[in-house]
């Protein structure tokens, strides 16, 4: 009955010790074989030795990344809205705190930070639209982009938005190298941008990417060719109608050359000149006897109205007309006076001007 008890009280025992065991992280089976060989049974007592301990291991020292564009910025230095404020400097050490970089927000130092790069290369002190201004404000924009981007590197939207603002400082600084080369190694100097040219285009020749290229070559050639064909051919068009045309061109010649002879001979530069000429040739007599029938032919072949001569100062006003269209010189008042004082004679020199114009007038 005795040795029942006790087989019992050992069995409990044991199980005790391995539930603590496995509470201390201890794999199983490994406490010390002293623990086993020291328990002792005395009438339903049981003493528990303490367990073994595992010292945890040493902890990784984490990687620290590039320092941050706002590390240069103190704690005690005034926000932007209150470092022009003469009471802040003044005010109690809690107020100040209060409005200092130590308690301010992410988007506050980030603006005190571009309006830091500002001043390095604006031109003066109300530019802010320039093209150094820009890229000082995308340089900001960019240093934080990358710095968000080594704690989240997963952030795609951030890192589009990064890519675009390089994109167009780039762009910027492109234009600015071939405008203004002085300000371009003082924005890159103070701001810190190492400016690099692209890389050359290289393109991998793959079967496709030839058998492309060599059909694009065949095409070319052969609208090349077809050009090369088109052109001959108007070549050759060109030089028979050159050939054929050295007569028309001798006719022409020789019509020019007698309208000139023409125009020289019955354009005088003087009308009162050449009213006086007009006087023995042929329709003179018909004028002095009969001026009316005369003036109403000659309006009706210069292309007015007959009845034109019969109404008092229409050859006045034809005269003048004629003088405008065939670029003899003299003016109105003289138009008048000739036609009040010499009639006849004008009305003779304007049918012999109109028979050498516009045809001949057969009296």
């Amino acid at each position: 009955m005795i040795t029942n008890i006790g087989l019992r009280a050992i069995l409990k025992s044991s199980v005790g010790v391995l539930r603590e065991c496995s509470a201390v992280a201890v794999k199983p089976w490994t406490c010390n074989s002293a623990l086993v060989s020291g328990l002792t049974a005395s009438r339903g007592s049981f003493a528990v030795p303490q367990p073994v301990r595992h010292y945890a291991r040493v902890a990784k020292k984490r990687k620290t990344g590039p320092e941050s564009q706002l590390s240069d910025l103190p704690p005690t230095m005034l926000k932007m809205d209150y470092a022009a404020v003469p009471l802040a400097q003044t005010t109690d050490e809690i107020v100040k705190r209060l409005l200092s970089l130590e308690l301010a927000s992410h988007k506050e130092k980030l603006q005190l930070k571009k309006e830091q790069l500002i001043a390095k290369v604006q031109r003066d002190e109300s530019d802010r639209s320039s093209v150094e201004v820009q890229v000082a404000i995308l340089t900001a924009r960019i240093r934080n982009y990358q710095e968000h981007l080594q704690k989240h590197h997963k952030d795609k939207a951030n890192k589009r938005w990064m890519l675009m603002a390089m994109d167009r400082r780039k762009k910027l600084l492109k234009n600015l190298r071939l405008v203004r080369y002085d300000a371009f190694e003082k924005v890159c100097e103070q701001l810190g941008i190492s400016y690099s040219f692209p890389p050359e285009y290289y393109r991998r020749a793959t079967r496709r990417w030839q058998a492309k290229k060599e059909f694009c070559t065949k095409v070319f050639k052969a609208v090349q060719k077809q050009k090369a064909e088109q052109r001959l051919k108007m070549k050759q068009n060109f030089s028979t109608t050159e050939i054929a045309e050295p007569k028309k061109a001798a006719v022409n010649k020789n019509q020019q050359i007698e309208w000139s002879k023409c125009r020289t001979q019955w354009s005088p530069t003087n009308l009162e000149q050449a009213a006086m000429e007009q006087m023995s040739k042929r329709g003179s007599a018909l004028g002095f006897f009969c001026p009316l029938a005369l003036s109403c032919y000659t309006a009706n072949k210069y292309g007015e109205n007959c009845c034109l001569g019969c109404v008092p100062g229409g050859m006045t006003a034809m005269r003048t007309h004629m003088r405008l269209t065939y670029g003899i010189q003299g003016t109105i008042c003289n138009d008048a006076l000739m036609t009040f004082f010499c009639g006849l004679c004008e009305m003779c020199r304007m049918a012999r001007e109109v028979r050498i114009r516009n045809g001949d007038i057969s009296l």
